[in-house]
């Protein structure tokens, strides 16, 4: 029984995307929503971060959309890590390329990040005494500004739900980090399901 219902629900979704193949799911005043985890890259340093990503997109005509995403930064794969928070948020606008149910897009998106590398220790000996000192520098959060361009495509499902798939650089710098600088400068790569509403009738 269970069998033959999971059957009829794939053919059901099989005839429906067969049906509405050449049928545009993205046009103006769609509205698109996403949230997955994603890690981050870092390519002049030796870790990976691992951020929580939303994103929220508005579709102005068939071609053109704006994009705002949000990254949190829950961590990082490496212990100890370079940086406690790296959290950043984008906004800018996206190209789109439809096929049937396939859209490519790119699209470049400026933004701040909110970083505070996490705090250093050196250990000097005073050459009189020989006594080991340990000294412990910690350092401010920074409003950072970045730019990110970003490419992916997007799978349409149905009216409602799609799969996606994002890659985006992210340049940046924090300044006053052991009296020279840190390259933040990153390959983050998102995908998953999305959700997407149409606020007003097709044209």
């Amino acid at each position: 029984m269970v069998r033959a219902f999971l059957f009829f629900c794939l053919l059901t979704l099989v005839l429906n995307m067969q049906a509405q193949e050449e049928e545009p799911y993205r046009y103006e005043n769609t509205l698109k929503a996403t949230a997955t985890i994603t890690p981050g890259i870092m390519l002049n340093q030796k870790q990976t971060d691992i951020y929580i990503n939303g994103e929220l997109e508005y579709f102005t005509d068939n071609k053109i959309s704006i994009r705002g995403d949000a990254f949190w930064m829950a961590g990082a794969q490496q212990k100890p890590s370079l940086l406690k928070d790296n959290s950043a948020i984008f906004f800018g606008g996206l190209y789109h390329f439809h096929k049937n149910r396939f859209d490519y897009f790119i699209g470049l998106q400026p933004g701040v990040s909110f970083t505070k590398p996490n705090a250093t220790n050196d250990v000097y000996a005073t050459p009189q005494s020989g006594i080991t000192v340990k000294v412990t520098t910690t350092y401010d959060y920074k409003i950072i500004p970045n730019f990110s361009p970003i490419t992916g495509i997007t799978f349409y499902v149905s009216n409602y739900f799609n799969f996606f798939l994002n890659v985006r650089y992210v340049y940046a710098r924090y300044y006053g980090y052991e009296g020279s600088s840190i390259n933040l400068d990153e390959f983050r790569i998102s995908g998953g399901l999305g959700f997407q509403i149409h606020t007003t009738k097709k044209k």
